[in-house]
């Protein structure tokens, strides 16, 4: 079942919704024939329905306890117990009940006489003693919580804590082989609740607000003892404050139980969600095993092995200390994927604007770098030239000998590129094709003469392929442009001077340098390649 099934007749602040709890048909109708369910005697009940009304008679409860002497000397026992140390002793029902408060006298009565109704069986196959103690430590819990928090409903909170676990009694009753066998394997509270689940389709906190609706209990009170399985919520208003009281109780009650280890766990959970420190935690918990004797006695159940609050300390240091560790592993982690990231995508990005045949830059990155270098030129009054080459007949090389051996004259010649460039501040690439720009800031025209000169040089010496037939041997054609006294307006129109001049070299027979003469007269300088100063 669903959590928005099994919390469907949660009840809003401020309304009394009498909707009763809904369970799967099949294990309705097992408890509902079950004639050994947990039951409440007439006297309870009757308290149970004085306590709902409108305006409570105290003195008629007081006359109800009275008719059943058991009950009467447990509640006279509980008004003088440590936890009222501070009061002078109640030598009556009467004052009893005014001291102990009608949730207190409530608790008291269901706890004790389900406690008594308990059979010999049950206590065999369940462990009512542990179940019992969690119970008890469970409801102190409760009330300790919700007096930190300053919520006017303590005592209530330490009923409801007190039969949160009511609905595993119900279920042990209802289908007691199938149940046992369940219990035993699940091991711990955690577990059994999620087998209950797979098991019934709901878990025993459903089944108690079930039973405690046949008993007429309150509707707050049904809806804290279903929800006592939920996870915590942090920030909550005054109703979640008071279900957090319950549940957080059921977990602390589990790890006192299991030991100082297993408490500091449950403690670090419930530090964070009410604002308290391990210190002050630990000072509360100490206060309640001092009252925790008392009460097991009322109730006839064994007192707990004590803690150790000094052990317990220390394991909520360790704790710290080991959450610290992961922290900062964590972190450490963090950083690392982060880095990784970073790295990936700088290699993304630098695959985006490198050409993936060659190495070289892309078109991309060659028109981002142009317009760069053209305004720093002409910021800085300095030469910036631009030289276009195309590789001479390559198509015929495709045609003639495949693509792998044109994809290969183009590694061959952007690794030759790649050389020679060496050091440039600016990126040689790969345009498109086999078309490649050079970018030759700081420099002449007689220097970008100078440097495709050699780079021609290079070529006729330079195999970009190996054939059986012997080396292959490409030439190529060159455009030069340069933008010196402002004789181009923008980087395109420096480009497509420069690819002009290319052009004009394709024309005039290939393997060759032409120069565009630009809009002012070409710069006299000392013709020396800027890539071999």
């Amino acid at each position: 079942m669903s959590r928005r099934q099994r919390r469907r007749f949660h009840r809003d602040a401020g309304t009394h919704d009498k909707e009763t709890p809904v369970l799967p048909d099949t294990l309705s109708q097992s408890l509902e024939r079950c004639s050994t369910l947990p039951s409440l005697p007439t006297v309870v009940m009757r308290v149970i329905e004085l306590a709902r009304a409108p305006d409570v008679n105290t003195q008629e409860i007081v006359t109800t306890l009275g008719s059943d002497p058991a009950l009467s000397a447990r509640l006279l026992s509980l008004a003088n117990t440590v936890i009222y140390a501070g009061y002078r002793p109640a030598e009556d029902l009467s004052q009893a009940v005014h001291r102990v408060g009608l949730e207190g006298t409530l608790s008291m009565a269901l706890g004790c006489s389900l406690v008594f109704t308990a059979t010999e069986h049950d206590a065999q196959a369940l462990d009512l003693e542990r179940y019992w103690q969690r119970s008890l430590i469970g409801a102190l819990i409760a009330r300790s919580l919700a007096e930190s928090l300053s919520l006017p409903d303590s005592g209530a909170l330490f009923t409801a804590a007190l039969l949160q676990d009511i609905g595993i009694l119900a279920l042990h009753a209802s289908v007691p082989a199938r149940y046992r066998a369940l219990h035993a394997e699940a091991g711990d509270h955690r577990r059994l609740v999620e087998a209950e689940r797979q098991a019934f389709g709901v878990d025993h906190a459903m089944v108690g607000a079930w039973l405690a609706e046949r008993w007429g209990l309150s509707q707050r009170m049904r809806d804290w003892i279903a929800g006592s399985h939920d996870p915590l919520i942090e920030d909550a208003g005054p109703a979640a404050r008071a279900a957090n009281c319950i549940i957080a109780a059921g977990g602390i009650a589990d790890g006192w139980l299991q030991g100082e280890a297993a408490l500091s766990l449950e403690m670090a959970a419930v530090e964070a969600c009410f604002s308290l420190d391990t210190e002050s935690l630990i000072e509360r918990l100490m206060g309640l095993q001092e009252q925790l004797p008392g009460v097991a006695n009322l109730y006839d159940v064994a007192v707990p092995e004590r803690l150790d609050p000094q052990q317990l300390m220390l394991e909520a240091k360790m704790l710290l200390a080991e959450r610290n560790a992961q922290l900062q592993q964590d972190l450490l982690r963090q950083r690392q994927e982060l880095e990784a990231l970073r790295r990936e995508h700088a290699e993304l990005a630098q695959q985006a604007r490198r050409d993936a045949l060659t190495g070289l830059a892309n078109r991309l990155q060659l028109e981002e770098a142009l317009a760069g270098a053209f305004d720093d030129a002409q910021r800085a009054e300095r030469p910036l030239s631009l030289v276009f080459i195309d590789l001479d007949r390559f198509k015929a090389v495709n045609d003639q000998y495949g693509h792998a051996v044109g994809d290969e004259v183009l590694r061959r010649f952007g690794a030759l590129l790649a050389e020679l460039t060496q050091g440039n501040e600016a990126p040689a690439g790969r345009y498109g094709g086999e078309e490649f720009v050079v970018l030759l800031g700081g420099c002449d025209t007689h220097g970008a003469q100078a440097f495709a000169e050699r780079l021609r040089a290079r070529l006729a010496v330079t195999p970009l392929a190996n054939l059986e037939s012997g080396p292959l041997f490409v030439t190529a054609s060159y455009g030069i442009a340069t933008q010196q006294w402002h004789a181009f307006s923008d980087a395109s129109e420096l480009l497509r001077a420069a690819d002009a001049g290319m052009y004009q070299s394709k024309q005039s027979g290939c393997d060759r340098v032409t120069v565009h003469p630009g809009r002012a007269p070409l710069a006299v300088g000392d013709g020396v390649d800027p890539l071999q100063r």
